[in-house]
């Protein structure tokens, strides 16, 4: 029972993450990582008594997450804050993922039930994204008829392409650090909703922070739309 939790933990938050678009990358990486699993399960027995490759494994995570964090801020401080936050949640998830495969190979874990923080890390992390997508995709925060509403995002610059399916409302995949038309106004609303009413339409923001559509004055957005594709 243990390795197909430990797997299905893993493809969970793999699913997280993996771009919409599969892109070779994206694919080699999540191969890697499900490889990596397999070989610790596999080599469990056969390095037991060596304790430097978990060693260097927590390590290898330790630099990573201060490394990362390093990105983190640097992406904070040079597009907006969800920037950072999209950086940290890859670079947090590397590391437990690293955290995760140094405790399977650690000598007298093989029958320990405890999987560590690592495990933890990549399931909180995965239900971040998909409790978001969710929530999104409920249109969790706005009120009215929302029968006739659509969530729509900017490429590259005005709000044109809608979201249709909750694979593309995962957390990592709705951001964007694009700028208006004259380039000099930060378009913070990574997605809006748009609800046609009778007398007036509603247009909402998704705050990734509160996981729900905040209502926006319209008078103070002009630029964005009031009508669904």
């Amino acid at each position: 029972m243990k390795p197909a939790l430990l797997f299905l933990v893993l493809v969970f938050w793999i699913s997280s993450w993996l771009p919409t678009s599969l892109d070779k990358w994206a694919l080699f990486s999540s191969f890697i990582c499900i490889l990596g699993l397999f070989a610790a399960l596999f080599a469990q027995n056969q390095i037991k008594d060596r304790r430097w490759p978990a060693k260097t494994l927590l390590a290898l995570a330790v630099l990573v997450l201060i490394g990362g964090a390093f990105l983190a801020i640097v992406a904070w401080g040079l597009g907006t804050s969800v920037d950072g936050v999209i950086t940290l949640f890859f670079v947090v998830g590397s590391a437990g993922y690293l955290h995760m495969i140094a405790k399977i190979i650690t000598p007298g874990q093989v029958s320990n039930v405890h999987f560590g923080a690592g495990f933890l890390v990549l399931f909180l992390l995965a239900s971040w994204s998909w409790v978001s997508a969710v929530g999104m995709f409920v249109h969790r925060g706005a009120s009215g008829n929302t029968d006739e509403a659509c969530i729509l995002v900017p490429k590259p610059i005005r709000y044109d392409t809608e979201l249709g399916s909750i694979w593309e409302m995962r957390l990592p995949q709705v951001a964007t650090s694009r700028t208006g038309p004259t380039g000099t106004v930060v378009l913070d609303y990574h997605a809006i909703l748009v609800v046609p009413g009778n007398e007036r339409t509603e247009v909402y923001n998704w705050s990734k922070r509160q996981m729900r559509f905040e209502v926006l004055d319209t008078k103070r957005n002009p630029y964005l739309p009031t009508v669904c594709p």
